[in-house]
């Protein structure tokens, strides 16, 4: 189920409003298929391309995508799972500056994303009902494992429509 706005930290709510009514699961089917197109579709030569000096390419967003699913996956495990240690942020910008995802060509990067969802959707589809709703700390505030589930669908769904809009 869709968590409430409310519970949901301030910066992730965008996130959550890139999700919908339908079942998690399902979204992430559908998210899966809609980068996997676009993946398809985009020559090298576009995935370089970065619509201003200061943004990052669509491998750099690829890769991003990739290493959040990662995070927030490993996030949701954490808190399934009873973790009562506070859990650390990321910085996002470092990350990809760190990536070197312009060595990486896009038909690697959709099979490691590929794999990726695949864990992602095995690990969510084991979660019992206690599990989803078990709660944690992450940098300062409070999630629960439905929370986590639709910031990774919301996430991307959030750069699928950068992606449409200003890069292809």
């Amino acid at each position: 189920m869709k968590p409430d706005l409310n519970t949901v930290p301030e910066f992730y709510r965008g996130y959550i409003e890139c999700t919908n009514d339908t079942s998690l699961m399902e979204q992430f089917n559908q998210s899966t298929h809609q980068i996997s197109i676009i993946m398809d579709s985009v020559s090298e030569e576009t995935a370089a391309y970065s619509y201003l000096e200061c943004k990052w390419s669509l491998k750099e967003i690829f890769l991003h995508i990739i290493d959040s699913e990662r995070i927030f996956s490993y996030r949701a495990l954490c808190l399934s799972r009873g973790e009562k240690q506070k859990l650390p942020s990321f910085d996002q910008d470092e990350y990809v500056m760190r990536s070197e995802a312009s060595l990486r060509d896009v038909k690697s990067l959709k099979r490691e994303f590929l794999s990726v969802r695949e864990s992602t959707i095995l690990m969510f589809s084991s979660f019992s009902k206690k599990q989803w709703q078990s709660k944690g700390i992450i940098g300062s505030y409070e999630f629960t494992v439905n929370i986590l589930g639709h910031i990774i669908v919301g996430h991307l769904n959030h750069h699928v429509r950068i992606i449409k809009s200003r890069y292809i």
